[in-house]
């Protein structure tokens, strides 16, 4: 048998078994790579890709309608816009979609650079979900608005059926470090006693003649403590328990004679 026979068949069983070769498909100058520097971001396509819509500004620029910058060094033409763009730019012209959802926080600028590269259809495209984008927030807001609106009807029925007695309550602490600790409130005497209903016999006591029992309506620095075992910390989480806020502080005083202030705040609606 011919040893050359032999050999060329021990080598075409071996370039079978690790797959051949590529073949190397026919280049013209449309299909061939080109290498384009967009705003400092490196992409390669083709003239094929890039002209794909004649009339373009994009394709007038690789058609040799619109001259355009070459560095002759690295044989990479250069267009001075926004690199991160124009990927999808080129994605649109190889595949006719746009691959982006509509939470895409860049369309308006992608929109600015498809005008500019005049590409019509990407325009449209884009034009038409940032419509539907915009849509679709104004009929969240909508709806947002209607839940509100059924709430502030809600509230403002109460306020009317009240005689406009909706407010706020006000309720004033003072903690002081005397006999260990001293506290103290003023503030309207049934929100006082709402929120600290163990001192309500004390509050009740006409036989007492003290200055914050000479009100009807109100109480002047009641000695809190004095009716009731909590502390300062206790009290101010059972104010804020009950829908209290801190709107402002203060404190001052002398060496023993020290003191806190606080202003409790919350909104009144009627039921």
């Amino acid at each position: 048998m011919d040893p050359n026979l032999v050999m060329s068949s021990t080598d075409s069983n071996f370039n079978h078994k690790i797959g051949g070769i590529p073949c190397v498909a026919a280049t013209s100058r449309y299909t061939a790579p080109v290498h384009i520097d967009v705003g400092g971001t490196i992409y390669t396509s083709s003239l094929e890709t890039l002209t794909k819509h004649p009339d373009s500004r994009l394709a007038r620029m690789f058609n040799g309608s619109i001259p355009i910058v070459l560095d002759t060094l690295k044989q990479h033409y250069f267009i001075d816009r926004d690199g991160k763009s124009f990927r999808h730019i080129l994605n649109f012209l190889r595949t006719n979609t746009l691959p982006v959802s509509e939470e895409f926080r860049e369309l308006d600028l992608l929109l600015e650079e498809a005008r500019f590269y005049d590409i019509p259809p990407l325009v449209k495209m884009l034009e038409s979900l940032k419509k539907e984008k915009h849509r679709k927030k104004q009929s969240n807001n909508c709806h947002s608005n209607s839940n509100d609106n059924h709430y502030d009807d809600r509230r403002t029925t109460n306020y009317d059926d009240k005689n406009n007695d909706m407010g706020f309550q006000c309720l004033a602490l003072n903690v002081s470090p005397d006999l260990g600790e001293r506290i103290t409130i003023s503030g309207e005497r049934s929100v006082v006693e709402e929120v600290f209903p163990e001192i309500s016999q004390a509050l009740m006591d006409a036989r007492s003649g003290v200055a914050w029992n000479t009100d009807s309506k109100h109480v002047i620095r009641f000695p809190l403590n004095g009716y009731c075992k909590l502390n300062s910390l206790q009290t101010i989480t059972r104010l804020l328990n009950n829908g209290f806020k801190i709107m402002a502080s203060n404190g001052g005083g002398v060496e023993g004679q020290q003191f806190s202030e606080y202003l409790f705040v919350r909104k009144h609606f009627p039921i």
